[in-house]
């Protein structure tokens, strides 16, 4: 029997994963895809010149606070390049009058606000005073950020998107994903891909892990799965109801990306469209020149909505032109991502909306389960940093409850 199975191979998976091999516990890693990684997708696109341009589909940003991220790059050589250009800092355009310097006063007025002027972040808005202009800005930069509308978020998210201070972004030179390739070597053959779980029964002592074509047994299970993933998982007995009340809490935001060739070097730049709800950039590669790729982010349903994303890139590329006509854009095929579509993902990362989550209870071991994600993570959910961390702490539960059993 395997001592500990780990249920998917994103950055939450294999760093319980590799926390538990180091730890000298028996592990296997079974993930549905034909790569590690989850959301975090780094891939590669061919420039005008011929040349190839890392991109990332999915996580992006290294920012202040990202330790654990930085420890684990440090450990398996992998360097941080500074992306040039700044992740908070954006020009917003389609909103007369406001600049990136009045976005900015505007976000430090209500973040400061944010914990007497209302129930959501649309309240905390109307409230502040701001001229309409203003005030549609700040929405446009919180709901992208947050991929859901800023009625069903909670002001509590403006403390982390509200402040539009100037600060470094980096992210991994050779790819995010790298750091999955990198983790995932450490385990050797533990690691199954291409092996999608369709249900977990509990007997006694013993977790029967089922999969599309057979099924193993283990002591203790690791679910590092996408929370609407999770939330379909068949499993045998149910989880108990309070568990199943902190997973219902959680709101689960919608966000695409959209990647286009450049067929002219631009500098850095970050540029914000406040009516439909996206914003892009461009920045610069490991090797410090600037990547002939203009990369477009779009979050919350309505903004996918707008851009009519489930029908293809056309009215999304069509927006880019509009907004950014200084750009001369490539003829190569765009590059389209999406998560909601996507079968082992469902949608994007955690959002703070209204509903308070019981982080205690969604983050609490069931019967040899242990729960791991972006999405329980804390202040750190939603983000690259929260799903290494919560890893290591889904781990930490299952090396302290054997040295328990030992004791015992």
């Amino acid at each position: 029997m395997t001592r500990v199975a780990v249920i998917g191979a994103g950055f939450a998976g294999l760093a319980a994963a590799s926390e538990l091999a180091q730890a000298g516990r028996d592990v296997i890693v079974l993930e549905a895809r034909d790569r590690v990684g989850g959301r975090v997708w780094s891939d590669i696109v061919r420039t005008p010149d011929g040349a190839e341009a890392v991109i990332e589909r999915g996580g992006e940003f290294i920012l202040q606070g990202y330790d654990e991220l930085r420890r684990l790059a440090a450990r398996h050589g992998l360097s941080i390049a500074d992306t040039g250009m700044s992740y908070y800092v954006r020009e917003p355009r389609g909103s007369a009058g406001v600049d990136a310097e009045a976005l900015s006063r505007a976000g430090a007025s209500i973040a400061s606000a944010a914990d007497t002027s209302g129930r959501t972040v649309a309240d905390v808005i109307a409230a502040a005073g701001l001229p309409a202009a203003v005030g549609e800005a700040v929405r446009a930069r919180v709901e992208i950020s947050c991929a859901l509308e800023s009625e069903r978020l909670a002001p509590a998210v403006l403390e982390h998107v509200a402040s539009f201070t100037s600060l470094p972004s980096h992210r991994i030179a050779s790819g995010n994903q790298s750091l999955a390739e990198a983790l995932a070597s450490t385990l050797g053959d533990r690691l199954a891909l291409r092996t999608p779980v369709r249900g977990i029964e509990r007997r006694g002592h013993a977790i029967r892990v089922l999969t599309s074509d057979d099924e193993l047994e283990a002591e203790e299970v690791v679910l590092a799965l996408p929370l609407p993933v999770l939330r379909e998982l068949p499993i045998d007995p149910p989880l108990p109801d309070w568990k199943h009340e902190a997973l219902a809490q959680v709101e689960i935001g919608q966000a695409a990306k959209l990647h286009l060739p450049l067929a002219t070097a631009a500098p850095t730049s970050a540029v914000m469209s406040v009516p439909l709800r996206f914003w892009c950039w461009t920045a610069t590669s490991g090797e410090g020149a600037v990547t002939p790729v203009l990369n477009c982010f779009a979050g919350s349903p309505t903004a996918l909505d707008r851009l009519e994303v489930r029908a293809g890139v056309r009215r999304w590329v069509d927006a880019v032109r509009e907004l950014r006509p200084e750009l001369d854009l490539a003829p190569e095929a765009p590059v389209l991502t999406t998560w909601q579509s996507d079968p082992y993902a469902l949608g994007a990362y955690r959002a703070d909306g209204v509903v308070r989550v019981d982080d205690a209870a969604l983050e609490a071991p069931v019967d040899g389960l242990h729960f791991a994600g972006e999405w329980a993570a804390g202040a750190q959910s939603g983000l690259m940093e929260g799903a290494l961390r919560s890893g290591m702490r889904a781990a930490g539960e299952l090396v302290a409850n054997s040295s328990l059993r030992a004791a015992g």
